[in-house]
C-alpha cells in the first residue's frame, strides 16, 4: 500500500490538482508535505486521492469523437486519412484499476480506526466504486469480455505492466453484469446531495451511468446479428466476445428502471422547455452548453478556471471561425471542426405551422439532392456544375432560414451573424463571362453594379472562414465543408481557455435512454416515449407531435446529442458503423463525407448565391478514390499484452 501512496503523491504532485480541484473544491493543505499516513487518516487526504480516481474515468469531451462519423470532420486532415477510423474510447489499465482496490481497502482501515465516520466511508466506497464501474465500462464498450480484478493482489504482483497476469478474461455478459451490478452498490451507498464538491458522483450519477451501460448491453445484444463474428473465433466460441439477442430485454429492463427512477424522482427537468419562439429556443439550447445548470446537470467536469492544463484547453481557440480569432502565440489554427452537409441535412426544417418538415438543403430545381461533385475545383467538377439548373438564393443564408433551432444553436453556416459580424463562407465565384473558379487561392473577383465580388466573400484572408488553403497541412483554419462548430463555443467572445463544463451525463439522455429502451422492447409510442419524445421536441419549438417509432427516436438522439460523442457511441453499440453509407445503391457516393460549397453568381446584372452539394474535399475521389469500410472484427479492440498475461486474444488480433 505504501507503494501506492508513493504513486499517488508523485502523479497528483505533477498534475497540480488542477483538475482534482474542480471535482472537489474544498480540498486543502500542501500535498508535497502530506506523508502516507496523513493521505490515509483523514478526510482531506482521502478526497485527495479520491480526486486522482476521478482524473482517469474515461469520459469523452466536447465533440472530438464526432469526427470519426458521418458528423463531422477536421479541416487539419485535409485528405481524409484519420477522420474514418470508427470507434469509441476504451480503458485498460489495470495499474490504475489496483489503485481504487487499495482505495477500499484503506477507506476500511480509517473507518476502523476510526478517522472517519460510517457516513463519510459509505460515500467515499460508493463513489469507488462508481470510479471503478466507469472504468470497467470504458473496458468492456471495446474488448467485450476483461479480467475483473477486485482486490489489490499486491502480494502476487508487481505493480508492472503485468499487473492482471493470470486472470482470466469474463464472459463479455459477465462483465457487463459485473458493472451493473456494481452500480446498484454505489446507487445504495451514494448521497442523493452534496453541499459541496459539487462534480462529485451522486445517486442519480450512479443511476444515469447505469441507465447508459444497461441500455449499452441491450443494444449489443438485439443487434449482434447486424454485425456477426463467426463462433470459429476462439473469443466468439468462449464468449469473450459474444452477447446473446435473446438477453436484449433483461438489459432494457435494467435501463428502464433506472431512468425511471430519475425521472420520477422530481429533482431534474428539461432546461427551459417551452420557449415562446424559435428565437428563444435558440437562445436557450446554446445557453445550456455554456454553464451548469442543475435541471440538466447529472454528471460530468468543470473547466471553470479554465486553464491550459484542462483537456480541452484550447476547444473554443481552435474551433472558432478564422474571422473570430484572435492573435495568440499558441494556437495557429482556427475552424478546424467541421460539420459535415450530412449532419446539416439530418436536422428538420419548420413548416408554416412550426411542425417538422425534411430539412435537406434545397439546391437544385430537379431535387436531385443526392448527387455530389466529386471533385468540384476541377475541369470535371466545374463542367457538372455549368450543366445543373441550381436554385439562386438572394442571400448566403436563405437556404438555412428555417432550420431546426439545435441546428442554429449547433452550427456556424454560412451567413450568420456570430461575434457580432457575419461569417463569410464561400468556396466559389461565376462571373459574368462564365469563368468559374472555385476554392481558388487568389481570390478572384469582379464588380458589378459598384458591388465588388469575391470568390472567396471577402478581399483578404482576415475577411473569410472558409474553403481557403485547402490541403495546406500546415494551417488548417479554414472551413472545408461549408459549416463549423457553434455548440460549446462562447457566442460573445473567444475564450483564451475554454470554461465551459462537460455535461457527461444531461437529463435528456436519460429521457432518450428511457425512450430508445421503451420502444425498442415494446415496440412504436411503448409506455411514456412518444410524451417524452415530443417533449424534447418542444425545447426546440416543434409544435407537432410525432410517433416514437425507433427511426424517429434515433434520429432525435442524433440531433438532440449532437457532438456530444454519443452518435459515435450510438453507431458503435447498435452495430451501425457505415452500414447505411454502404449501401451503393440507395447512396452511390457513400462512404463519404459532403460538403455544401456557397458560389456567388454574377449573370443577368445581378449577384445570386447557389449552393454546390460535393465531396468534402478530404473525399474528392482524386485523394480518396476507395470508399469507407468498417470489418465486423473493429468492434473488438486488440486485448493489451494478452500473451504476457496469458489472455486470448480478440478476433481482430487473429
Amino acid at each position: 500500500m505504501k507503494k501506492y501512496i508513493l504513486n499517488i503523491i508523485i502523479a497528483v504532485a505533477a498534475l497540480g490538482f488542477v483538475s482534482c480541484d474542480k471535482i472537489f473544491d474544498s480540498l486543502e493543505g500542501d500535498l508535497s508535505k502530506m506523508s502516507a499516513e496523513d493521505l490515509t487518516s483523514s478526510e482531506s487526504g482521502l478526497d485527495r486521492l479520491m480526486a486522482n480516481l476521478y482524473v482517469n474515468i474515461p469520459m469523452g469531451a466536447y465533440a472530438a469523437g464526432e469526427q470519426s462519423t458521418p458528423n463531422a470532420t477536421d479541416c487539419n486532415d485535409p485528405n481524409g486519412n484519420n477522420a474514418y477510423g470508427g470507434g469509441v474510447s476504451g480503458f485498460w489499465n489495470y495499474t490504475i484499476m489496483r489503485d481504487v482496490n487499495s482505495f477500499i481497502v484503506e477507506i476500511g482501515k480509517a473507518k476502523d480506526r476510526g478517522s472517519i465516520s460510517d457516513e463519510i466511508y459509505n460515500s467515499l466506497l460508493g463513489e469507488a466504486i462508481f470510479v471503478r464501474a466507469y472504468y470497467y465500462f470504458g473496458s468492456a464498450r471495446v474488448y467485450g469480455g476483461v479480467p475483473i480484478v477486485t482486490e489489490p493482489l499486491d502480494d502476487k504482483f508487481d505493480g508492472g505492466e503485468n499487473e492482471g497476469l493470470y486472470i482470466a478474461r469474463s464472459t463479455e455478459k459477465d462483465t457487463w453484469d459485473f458493472i451493473l451490478s456494481e452500480l446498484d452498490k454505489a446507487i445504495s451507498l451514494l448521497p442523493a446531495e452534496r453541499k459541496s464538491g459539487i462534480y462529485r458522483a451522486t445517486k442519480w450519477a450512479a443511476l444515469g451511468l447505469k441507465s447508459r451501460v444497461a441500455l449499452w448491453a441491450a443494444s449489443l445484444c438485439k443487434y449482434w446479428n447486424q454485425a456477426p463474428i463467426a463462433s470459429t473465433y476462439e473469443a466468439v466460441s468462449k464468449k469473450l466476445a459474444y452477447m446473446d439477442p435473446s438477453d436484449a430485454n433483461g438489459y432494457y429492463d435494467q435501463c428502464i428502471d433506472a431512468c425511471q427512477q430519475i425521472v420520477n424522482s422530481g429533482k431534474f427537468s428539461l432546461y427551459k422547455p417551452e420557449p415562446a419562439n424559435v428565437e428563444e429556443a435558440i437562445k436557450n439550447y446554446s445557453d445550456l452548453f455554456l454553464e451548469r445548470h442543475n435541471e440538466e446537470f447529472i454528471f460530468g467536469r468543470s473547466y471553470e478556471t479554465g486553464t491550459s492544463t484542462d483537456t480541452n484547453g484550447y476547444f473554443d481557440l481552435q474551433n472558432s471561425p478564422y474571422q473570430t480569432r484572435e492573435v495568440i502565440t499558441q494556437i495557429w489554427r482556427w475552424g478546424r471542426y467541421n460539420v459535415t452537409l450530412d449532419m446539416v441535412d439530418a436536422y428538420d426544417d419548420y413548416d408554416a405551422s412550426f411542425g417538422a418538415v425534411d430539412g435537406t438543403i434545397k439546391t437544385r430545381k430537379d431535387g436531385a439532392e443526392k448527387n455530389y461533385v466529386s471533385t468540384p475545383s476541377l475541369a470535371a467538377g466545374k463542367t457538372i456544375i455549368k450543366g445543373i439548373d441550381f436554385i439562386k438564393y438572394d442571400h448566403p443564408y436563405d437556404p438555412f432560414e428555417n432550420k431546426d433551432a439545435r441546428f442554429k444553436a449547433s452550427v456556424v453556416y454560412p451567413g450568420i451573424h456570430f461575434r457580432g459580424i457575419d461569417i463569410n463562407i464561400q468556396g466559389g465565384i461565376w462571373k459574368s463571362n462564365g469563368d468559374l473558379a472555385i476554392y481558388d487561392e487568389s481570390n478572384p473577383s469582379e464588380e458589378l453594379n459598384g458591388v465588388t465580388y469575391y470568390a472567396l466573400g471577402g478581399p483578404t484572408r482576415d475577411d473569410y472562414s472558409a474553403f481557403f488553403w485547402m490541403g495546406n497541412t500546415n494551417d488548417g483554419s479554414w472551413y472545408t465543408t461549408g459549416f463549423g462548430l457553434r455548440k460549446f463555443l462562447n457566442y460573445n467572445k473567444v475564450n483564451t481557455y475554454s470554461q465551459t463544463p462537460w455535461c457527461d451525463i444531461r437529463y435528456t439522455e436519460i429521457l432518450l435512454n428511457l425512450c430508445e429502451a421503451l420502444v425498442e422492447k415494446g415496440g412504436t409510442n411503448a409506455g411514456q416515449s412518444k410524451t417524452i419524445l415530443n417533449q424534447i421536441r418542444r425545447r426546440a419549438y416543434f409544435q407537432d407531435q410525432k410517433d416514437a417509432t425507433i427511426e424517429n427516436v434515433m434520429k432525435e438522439r442524433r440531433i438532440e446529442l449532437a457532438f456530444e460523442d454519443d452518435y459515435p457511441a450510438t453507431l458503435w453499440r447498435r452495430r451501425a458503423f457505415f452500414n447505411q453509407e454502404r449501401d451503393l445503391a440507395s447512396n452511390p457516393t457513400g462512404g463519404r463525407k459532403h460538403a455544401l460549397i456557397p458560389i456567388v453568381v454574377l449573370q443577368n446584372n445581378e449577384a445570386k448565391y447557389i449552393f454546390v452539394r460535393a465531396n468534402e474535399y478530404g473525399y474528392d475521389v482524386d485523394r480518396r478514390p476507395g470508399l469507407a469500410s468498417f470489418s465486423n472484427l473493429s468492434y473488438y479492440q486488440a486485448i493489451p499484452s494478452y500473451d504476457k498475461n496469458s489472455l486470448v486474444k480478440n478476433p481482430i488480433q487473429e
